[in-house]
């Protein structure tokens, strides 16, 4: 059974001092990871020592990890025991569920309270777009225009038809004096 090589802590991987700067760290990275590359030699790759180098760079260039990483030597652990700097671990965010429904019985509240002690608004001026339904008045040359339906008006718009066509029987053909067309209208008989 072969002997066990004592672990090298991560300067010796390296290949530096304790004390080394980080552009010393950085040249010793670069100048390791070159040899060890692929395409410098034509030998296999040793992926262990390319872990070891890579993982070496990773706590040493990290100015708080190194600190760590100096106070387990200093304190006499092994490489091999060195834990990683813990990552504080935090719960999942949860959805706040009970805010939600709070949020919504109390919108919920407060439209129908609105709806149950406001009025509707008064109607609108029309907006002259005669439509099935419209109240219109006839003026003198016979043309029809829109007005609101709580005022007096003369007829009800029926249907509108093309200039061409024909209206029911039971309605006057009038035209729309905005000149979309022709529009078959009921009369309000008492008016």
């Amino acid at each position: 059974m072969p002997a066990q090589k004592k672990p090298l802590n991560h300067y010796e991987v390296l290949g530096v001092q304790g004390d080394a700067t980080y552009a010393t760290l950085r040249s010793a990275y670069r100048k390791k990871m070159r040899a060890l590359h692929p395409d410098s030699h034509s030998g296999s790759v040793d992926a262990e020592e390319i872990s070891a180098v890579s993982a070496a760079w990773d706590v040493l260039s990290r100015s708080e990890r190194r600190r760590a990483y100096d106070k387990i030597i200093t304190t006499g652990f092994a490489v091999s025991d060195a834990q990683p700097v813990p990552v504080q671990n935090f719960e999942p965010a949860k959805f706040p569920w009970k805010f939600v429904l709070l949020f919504i019985a109390f919108g919920s509240i407060v439209v129908i309270f609105l709806s149950l002690f406001s009025s509707p608004p008064p109607p609108g001026a029309p907006d002259n777009v005669l439509q099935t339904g419209s109240c219109v008045n006839i003026d003198v040359d016979g043309a029809v225009y829109e007005v609101r339906c709580d005022l007096s008006h003369k007829a009800v718009v029926e249907k509108l038809v093309p200039f061409d066509a024909v209206c029911p029987m039971d309605t006057d053909l009038h035209r729309d004096r905005q000149g979309m067309g022709n529009a078959c209208v009921r009369l309000i008989v008492g008016e």
